[in-house]
């Protein structure tokens, strides 16, 4: 085990002197000097090495004694059959750690690498190994620190916190193993037929053109302290602190694909993507009915400059809030439960809650995201409805759907033990689009709805 762990730590150790090589390599063919931001991806990649340094060191102090106490027990045992040798083969074991495991991950983890266990460090080695083999065509060791393990993420991730709806209906794939950037080409120019003038005449030449769409790779983290005595000594540590990183992490990449600013390491979120539909509502005193018009038109104009159709609606569940509790002139509700086998209604839904049940405006689901700003527009009051077909809402994860890792420092003269989850990802909505269309303006400040 121990040697698996170690062949897993130097290629850990070569992916990250690989990636430094490459961002030096990529200054020097553009003849320029490095950015700030490759300078400090640099110091970190480096830190990460000497960090792998000091654990392959100590696991190939355990592998030569490993292979020392394995010549003492060959001798013990060489009157033994041959097919008996070395015990039992072990086809099939439960993982290391499972929800239902008596193994605490995050206590193992400090415990290995502050507390100098090896019962500790063994089961982290063997948990390692058990990621390699399961996602070792997705990339998973190509940067330091531990994966952290899918049940976590599966418990805790859509709980609580606003969760990532957007990012759910998206499409995501694999990142790519190396490299800061996903690049994506764009026909933007295409062919265009003519008809020809007369019999023999030349036909009429195109000159298509593509652009390169260039996503960025970032990455998203939480840090936190804790002492030593409440993880190694304490109940649920690792259920209420971990736990709650996975969910912050998750509801902010969410955020970001709403509306990040695409600068400053956020991804280019949908509501900031040059070229986007845009529908503006402009009404002091927004109705359902005064809305309904923008929302077709919204709709509308992904058909025509799309050629396409809308998957989903995404909007604040204060805004839907809105819509649910709208009344006809007979203040019937507008919207209507499947339960009561509505007639001609624009709205349906199973039963209102944040994942809203089925709701369905016009046939097109509705999606609520907390994640939605709500402090849009020159009074910061205002909010947003997003439109679109959300197959052309890209994000690209690590590890293919188990995204996290952590990591833990020791901070100088501190009993204390800092914890970092982060995740690396790629985001774009650029590649169509026209796919998407935003509705914005005054009419969406929800206070102001009747």
């Amino acid at each position: 085990m121990a040697n698996a762990f170690l062949n897993q730590l130097t290629e850990k150790r070569s992916a990250k002197t690989s990636l430094i090589d490459a961002t030096l390599a990529r200054a020097a063919e553009e003849d320029r000097d490095i950015t700030e931001i490759e300078l400090a991806n640099i110091q970190a990649l480096k830190l990460e090495v000497e960090k792998l340094d000091e654990r392959i060191a100590q696991i190939a102090d355990i592998e030569t004694r490993n292979a020392a106490h394995a010549e003492i027990v060959a001798k013990v045992d060489g009157d033994k059959p041959a097919e008996t040798r070395g015990g039992y083969r072990v086809t099939s074991e439960e993982a290391t750690y499972h929800a239902r495991g008596e193994n605490d991950f995050l206590a193992d983890a400090m415990a290995a690498e502050f507390g100098g266990s090896y019962e500790a460090r063994e089961r982290i080695a063997r948990y390692q190994n058990e990621v390699r083999l399961e996602k070792r065509d997705s990339g998973s060791s190509n940067f330091a620190g531990l994966v952290i393990p899918q049940y976590l993420v599966d418990q805790f991730a859509p709980l609580r916190r606003a969760g990532r709806p957007t990012l759910d209906i998206s499409t995501n794939a694999a990142l790519p193993a190396q490299g800061m950037t996903v690049n994506i080409g764009r026909l933007t120019t295409g062919i265009t037929s003519y008809v020809q003038a007369s019999e023999n005449s030349a036909p009429t030449e195109s000159s298509p053109d593509d652009t390169l769409l260039t996503v960025n790779v970032n990455t998203v983290a939480s840090m936190f302290d804790i002492s030593k005595q409440a993880v190694l000594r304490g109940t649920g540590v690792e259920t209420q602190l971990l736990g709650d990183a996975i969910r912050s992490y998750q509801a902010k990449l969410d955020s970001l694909a709403v509306n990040g600013s695409g600068s400053s390491g956020e991804h280019r979120g949908i509501l900031n993507t040059s070229c986007i539909g845009s529908v503006t509502y402009t009404d002091a005193s927004p109705t359902w009915a005064e809305f309904f018009p923008k929302l077709v038109e919204s709709i509308s104009d992904i058909s025509s400059d799309f050629y396409g159709h809308a998957t989903h609606i995404v909007a604040h569940p204060s805004l839907i809030g809105c819509w649910l509790r709208a009344l006809d002139t007979t203040n019937r509700p507008i919207f209507n439960a499947t339960a009561g086998n509505p007639f001609n209604a624009p709205g349906t839904f199973d039963r209102p809650g944040y994942d809203l049940g089925g709701l369905q405006i016009l046939g097109i689901p509705v999606v609520a995201d907390a994640n939605v700003p709500t402090n849009l527009g020159a009074g910061t009051n205002e909010t947003a409805v997003i439109v679109g077909d959300f197959r052309e809402s890209y994000i690209w994860e690590d590890q293919g759907g188990n995204p996290l890792y952590v990591r833990f420092e020791q901070p100088d003269g501190n009993i204390a033990i800092r914890t970092v989850v982060f995740g690396f990802s790629a985001y774009t909505a650029g590649k169509y689009p026209t796919a998407f269309s935003a509705i914005t303006g005054t009419g969406l400040i929800t206070a102001n709805w009747a």
